[in-house]
């Protein structure tokens, strides 16, 4: 192809459409499925049973409510779904704050009141099946298993989550990076002439420009969401004493629930510690650090606590 044809009004008028249509790609890519098609995106992740949707178990929807009534979102309330997901986590997607609502994907071993009650035969970790004999299947069991209060906990964090502008963050933060970086190489390629130039230089400026939009549009994902991590637990501890003891307890058993995955399947999606493995990323708040800030919390309660005991009984005598 001619040099001169990226000069031409005919070229500029096609690189134009096809950065305005490439941006507005990457905004709907993650915005429409979160909104107009959160339904068809439910049925890859609900949970079913010969062919019909799991229901959620009706003691579990009333911790649900409870949490709901700790968060005061009686307005959210009427766009929340909850439905039964695979996998041991609670999932999210939509937002309560759009009117598509917002839906909550909770996992089986919530219906478990005891290691009793799990059913070994339904449950596979990426389409294996579990050794339950092992001693690292027995950190398993007692990791699956949720009393009220850690259940209320993970609830009330999510809702917190479905509450944010998550989606809408997400959809901007790629489109913008890329109109960003459009807009810096189209910039250089005038100021530089570098169309007169050979293409290979073309390739090292656009190579560059790529690998720093794909780091800047992660770095914004990835702080906005371990902010909103952060946030979300600094609020759940000023809820009582008895939600930061249950923050710490449900921190503890997600850490032991990865750590025994790690053990039975000897991959290294988790690290020995139980944190998510993200090599190069790090897409949320580590659990390490969530559980230790709920330890230091109770442990500032407790001082509170015995120090207020201590004034009063001074002041009685």
């Amino acid at each position: 192809m001619n040099r001169g044809f990226f000069h031409t009004s005919k070229w500029r008028k096609f690189s134009f459409y096809a950065a305005g249509a490439t941006t507005c790609g990457l905004f709907l890519g993650n915005y429409v499925p979160h909104t107009f098609g959160l339904p068809y995106l439910l049925h890859f992740v609900q949970c079913y049973e010969n062919g019909v949707e799991r229901a959620v178990p009706s003691i579990v929807q009333t911790r649900l409510e409870k949490a709901l009534d700790m968060l005061h979102t009686e307005l959210h309330r009427k766009s929340l779904r909850s439905f039964t997901v695979f996998g041991f986590d609670l999932y999210y997607a939509g937002s309560t704050k759009y009117r598509f609502g917002g839906a909550l994907g909770i996992p089986v071993n919530y219906g478990y009141t005891s290691p009793d009650d799990i059913n070994y035969s339904e449950i596979r970790f990426r389409n294996k099946k579990i050794e339950w004999n092992s001693p690292s299947s027995k950190l398993l069991q007692q990791s699956l298993v949720l009393d009220e209060t850690e259940q209320i906990f993970g609830f009330c964090k999510t809702v917190l989550q479905l509450k944010t502008n998550y989606v809408l963050l997400n959809s901007i933060f790629p489109s913008l990076s890329f109109l960003m970086v459009y807009s810096v190489g189209h910039y250089l390629n005038l100021r530089l002439n570098l169309f007169a130039r050979h293409i290979s230089v073309r390739m090292v400026m656009y190579t560059i420009l790529a690998l720093f939009g794909i780091g800047s549009c992660t770095f914004m994902k990835d702080y906005n969401q371990v902010s909103t991590d952060v946030e979300i637990d600094k609020y759940l501890a000023t809820l009582g004493t008895d939600l930061v003891a249950a923050g710490m307890r449900y921190y503890d058993k997600q850490l032991n629930k990865n750590i025994a995955l790690r053990q039975l399947s000897g991959d290294d999606s988790y690290t020995a510690l139980g944190n998510e493995n993200y090599v190069l990323r790090q897409k949320s708040m580590p659990l390490t650090a969530r559980k230790l800030f709920f330890e230091q919390k109770w442990h500032d309660l407790q001082k509170e606590l015995a120090s207020s005991i201590k004034t009063d009984l001074i002041t009685e005598g």
